[in-house]
């Protein structure tokens, strides 16, 4: 007689399932490496790639604004301002005395737009310089780039705005001669706050508070200046460093 089969109890619903699942393996490359890993490493090095390429155009873009409008020799004009006679808005050549005599100043914008009215309505005294033609005694006759020098309007003690002052009792044929009681030789660059006085050409400070401060924080930053074939001034890309050109609103070394 045939063995009966044993009927196997129904499976009551909701209940796990006491048989294993079935393995399936996950497909791995011949070489073993992983596909997630090498897309992240992807995405790492295109970010980095992205931030050196921003970086790289955040230095050009401000290279830009403290060199000028222009990486090279800049033309230099003097602001349009009534204040400043026939010089007003006036490419400077060397050459011309008649114009630019020595021992006379004017105020210079750099960077310049190029349009020197623009620049006479600029307030950052930052970017304001005192063009200074030097006096004769110091060669400020001569048809020759050497002939000036182009002082930061930022004192170094505390930022206020220096002038030049140009009086002197000694050539009556020169710009700034004063005569009577009271006047006497000065053409120094001056602070009025704080009395701090600049001498000229190097920017030194040889009185007032910022000449007892210890270097490079006792002479004031300035502009490196050439003449072109035409004798015209321009302004050399500046290297603000307190080495070179100086650090505005701080100085600069100068050598002894």
């Amino acid at each position: 007689m045939p063995k009966r089969e044993e009927a196997k109890p129904a499976k009551k619903e909701g209940s796990a399932d006491t048989h294993p699942q079935e393995f399936v393996p996950h497909a791995v490359p011949a070489d073993g490496s992983n596909s997630s890993k090498k897309t992240t490493r992807r995405r790492f090095v295109k970010a980095i790639l992205t931030v050196a390429a921003l970086a790289t155009l955040g230095g050009y873009v401000l290279s830009r604004y403290i060199a000028g409008p222009s990486l090279a020799r800049q033309l230099l004009m003097v602001d349009d301002s009534s204040f400043y006679g026939t010089a007003a808005g006036r490419k400077v050549n060397v050459g011309d005395l008649a114009t630019f005599p020595p021992n006379s100043h004017w105020v210079i914008t750099y960077p310049s737009s190029g349009d020197s009215k623009a620049d006479a309505q600029v307030t950052d005294t930052f970017r304001k310089f005192e063009l200074i033609r030097l006096p004769v005694e110091l060669g400020g006759d001569k048809p020759a780039a050497s002939s000036f020098v182009a002082f930061s309007k930022i004192c170094v003690h505390l930022e206020c705005s220096p002038n030049y002052n140009p009086t002197q009792n000694v050539n009556p044929t020169e710009n700034g001669y004063e005569s009577g009681p009271g006047y006497t030789t000065h053409q120094n660059f001056e602070c009025p706050c704080h009395g701090t006085t600049y001498r000229i050409p190097d920017g030194l400070a040889v009185d007032g508070p910022a000449s007892r401060q210890p270097p490079p924080t006792n002479a004031v930053p300035m502009l490196t200046v050439s003449a072109d074939d035409q004798g015209y001034l321009r302004v050399e890309p500046p290297i603000w460093d307190v080495y070179h050109n100086g650090k505005l609103g701080y100085g600069r070394y100068v050598s002894a």
